[in-house]
């Protein structure tokens, strides 16, 4: 149930109760604003829940400027990220919402439980303390402000109307619709005059073109992704690559997925170097003679079914003699083995990507306070805004700063 307003409209609406609406409504209320956050499902934070092998990653334990991709300026993504330090995020979920955490190998941060729903619990806490109220199965319909300095009116789908002085639009993505994205946040920013740069999925596994990977669903091995553009390498990641029944997946292939979702993607390749920097020097490996099989020397270091998939690309045979491989049969092997192509039949799209590439323009928010040039009240926080992360809690890092940078200043217009 929506409580009656305070004597007026509310100082503060969230649309959307995930990670960067919690802590847009959190920062406000604590500000002075009490919020009001309407979330379209029955319970707030469903990525939160997923996220991480539902595990919820919620922080990556160091960040670096290419850890994010905008086609704005990179330097306001720099200035907005600074304003919240991620040693300081991280003291936010351990000192004060009481969460333990610990960082594994991989770089990411988790809660020592393992547990999302310590997460979505400590942070309603924190809104509930603030003032804030949540409510849920509250999906707004439309948006429109009335008159120029008038208030927003929001009409949800069950004919119940909320105004505000201020909104803030949260409302995440396409990723992952199952958790109530359904892009509606889109439409909003677009009838009031916002543009929106292009969608497309992100975080997203890749299908395969060739029939032959198929074979090789389940294996998984450190691999370096090369992102070529004619003969330059535009971008290049490594880490865990993961072969499905439709194509590839892993951490090392959901950071390079953007390049091949979208407008851009025509004339962008993929190709492999399987170990990444750990990889044997194959050239030496494969000169140095001997009586071994080219299959027994390859099963070495990669996995069979592999090894068989490199060699029949380079028309070769396992069983043939080390010694007895040609210099133009080198060539082509030590190509499949560390300039692999993978030509792509697309992406899997928004129904297993974790995020949204695109969206609102930075160019058309404050950077201090994420609040529209083109209509004063209307904030931006989360996957809406034009800022994409790579995997690994960057996210949901870009989620949280912005949610507190947007409450925040609400709470400081409020005061005015």
């Amino acid at each position: 149930m929506i409580p009656p307003e305070p004597g007026g409209p509310w100082p503060c609406v969230v649309i959307g109760g995930g990670a960067a609406g919690l802590l847009a409504g959190i920062f406000a209320s604590r500000g002075g604003a009490p919020a009001l956050v309407l979330e379209t499902r029955k319970s707030p934070g469903a990525k939160i829940r997923v996220s991480g092998g539902a595990r919820c990653n919620l922080l990556p334990s160091e960040i670096a400027p290419e850890d994010f991709h905008t086609r704005g300026s990179t330097n306001v993504v720099r200035n907005v990220l600074q304003s919240w330090p991620l040693a300081e995020v991280r003291r936010f979920f351990e000192q004060e919402l009481g969460i333990a955490l610990k960082v594994e190998e991989t770089g990411k941060v988790f809660p020592v439980s393992d547990d999302p729903r310590e997460v979505v619990l400590g942070l309603l806490g924190a809104l509930a303390d603030a003032g804030g109220i949540l409510v849920g199965s509250a999906r707004v319909a439309t948006l429109q402000r009335q008159g120029p300095d008038g208030p927003f009116e929001m009409q949800l789908e069950d004919g119940r109307i909320v105004r505000a002085r201020r909104v803030c639009l949260a409302t995440g993505g396409l990723s992952l619709p199952k958790t109530g994205s359904d892009g509606r946040g889109f439409l909003f920013a677009s009838s009031l005059g916002h543009s929106i740069l292009p969608l497309r999925p992100a975080l997203v596994p890749l299908l395969a073109l060739e029939p032959e990977w198929a074979t090789l669903a389940g294996i998984s091995l450190v691999a370096r992704a090369d992102v070529l553009r004619g003969d330059k390498r535009v971008d290049s990641r490594q880490g865990d690559f993961l072969f499905t029944h439709k194509g590839f997946s892993g951490p090392v292939v959901l950071d390079v997925s953007w390049h091949f979702t979208g407008e851009t993607s025509a004339d962008a390749r993929l190709a492999m170097a399987w170990l990444g920097d750990g990889a044997p020097d194959w050239e030496a490996l494969l000169s140095r003679g001997g009586r071994q099989t080219l299959g027994g020397t390859l099963r070495e270091h990669l996995p069979r079914r592999l090894v068989h998939v490199l060699l029949a690309r380079a028309g070769l045979e396992p069983e043939g003699a080390l010694a007895g491989l040609s210099r133009e049969g080198r060539k082509r092997l030590v190509r499949e083995l560390s300039q692999c192509e993978l030509k792509l039949a697309g992406d899997e799209g928004y129904r297993t990507a974790e995020v949204t590439d695109g969206g609102v323009p930075l160019a058309e928010l404050r950077t201090q306070t994420l609040e529209s040039r083109n209509v004063p009240g209307l904030h931006f926080a989360g996957e809406i805004v034009d800022v994409c992360g790579r995997i690994g809690g960057y996210n949901f890092l870009w989620a949280w700063v912005s949610g507190r940078k947007a409450g925040t200043a609400i709470a400081s217009a409020n005061r005015q």
